[in-house]
């Protein structure tokens, strides 16, 4: 194996609930409450239905060959030449996965918090930090990880408690105003963000030690983690409501805005901008090693370490190029994000099980 570490079922679980929440707290709401309106709530509970679904078919594609990881399962079911096709399409989703990710926190910190600090500039010293990450490998990434999860979970309490003088009831209302289309289409985009990329967990599976504990972990983790999700949608709305939150490029940062407890407790937004500034980091961090790790076991390579620094310059470039403004990543996101997600993540791996079955037979 290119990846000698090992890690524990508990270290898995939070790298799940970390991987569910990252990159969708601080978006998700807009985009969901823009199609469902304040039925938002609704269409993310059918979602997260849905989601389970998803780690129901990663689970039992991970039970086939549990010592190895996706890449080598594409190679050992389809074969060499399809496998490493098949394989390499996962491959770039990642890769433009943790593009996205990275554009995403240049985006944020150049609007937010950094107005006047070029987004290029945040976005390097990002990557070069997730590039450390990396080389540490699997095992230390997630104990940094299990040392900050306390802290997250203290966070949304804090925000979450804090909130709940200014929730309106009335903001949910009228509920099924426009019948089930609209909480359909918020159902399927939410799909993508973050349900159907739990697919890269195929690529750590291989590395836990309790193999019988995984996949109890994975539906767990996504449990908890889209209850955090589940959460911030509904507050966005009973706080700011429905048409404020779609309006917004950033609801739950402004959700901490809303926070005032005797005009000394004040501009608690930076709770959300950490919440999400730790998923990011580590969803990103994760991405980048599992890209890393792929391309080498892909390669036949005997050090994925090598492959970091051209990988770091290779995604920041993309990041830079790939989407010319804001509105433009936006659309793409709206319109392309969710099929091609549902396409690598869902189609690609419904259809390795089944022909691996058929091959076990």
């Amino acid at each position: 194996m290119l990846e000698k570490g090992k890690i524990s079922s508990g270290e898995f679980l939070i790298m799940v609930i970390i991987f569910t929440i990252g990159g969708a707290i601080l978006t998700l709401p807009s985009v969901l409450v823009s199609l469902a309106k304040q039925d938002g709530w609704i269409a993310y509970i059918l979602a997260t239905l849905i989601g389970l679904c998803f780690v129901f078919l990663f689970t039992r594609l991970a039970s086939l060959y549990p010592s190895m990881t996706y890449i080598e399962v594409n190679e050992k079911i389809f074969g060499k030449w399809i496998g490493k096709i098949s394989a390499l399409l996962f491959l770039f989703y990642l890769y433009y996965l943790s593009s996205a990710l990275l554009s995403e926190i240049g985006n944020f910190f150049s609007s937010q918090v950094l107005v006047e600090t070029p987004m290029e500039m945040i976005m390097i010293l990002f990557i070069i930090t997730s590039l450390f990450g990396a080389r540490l490998g699997l095992e230390v990434i997630c104990r940094t990880a299990l040392i900050f999860f306390p802290w997250l979970v203290l966070l949304l309490f804090i925000l979450f408690v804090f909130l709940i003088p200014d929730i309106k009831i009335e903001n949910l209302q009228p509920i099924f105003e426009e019948g089930m289309k609209p909480i359909m289409r918020g159902s399927y985009h939410s799909l993508a963000l973050p349900y159907v990329q739990l697919v890269f967990f195929l690529m750590i599976t291989p590395y836990v030690n309790e193999k019988a504990k995984v996949k109890k972990n994975f539906y767990l983790g996504t449990l908890l983690g889209g209850g955090a999700l589940f959460l911030v949608i509904l507050f966005s709305i009973l706080v700011l409501g429905a048409d404020n939150t779609a309006r917004l490029t950033y609801p739950s940062y402004k959700l901490g805005m809303r926070i005032s407890i005797g005009n000394f407790f004040e501009r608690v937004e930076v709770i959300v901008a950490f919440i999400w500034v730790f998923t990011e980091y580590f969803k990103l961090t994760i991405c980048f090693y599992g890209l890393a790790l792929g391309i080498a076991q892909l390669l036949g390579l005997k050090n994925y370490k090598i492959l970091l620094f051209p990988l770091a310059f290779l995604i920041l470039t993309f990041t830079i190029f790939s989407h010319p403004d804001i509105v433009h990543y936006q659309n793409f996101m709206a319109t392309a994000w969710t099929p091609l997600s549902l396409t690598i993540c869902f189609i690609l791996p419904l259809l390795l099980l089944l022909v691996g079955k058929i091959r076990k037979k």
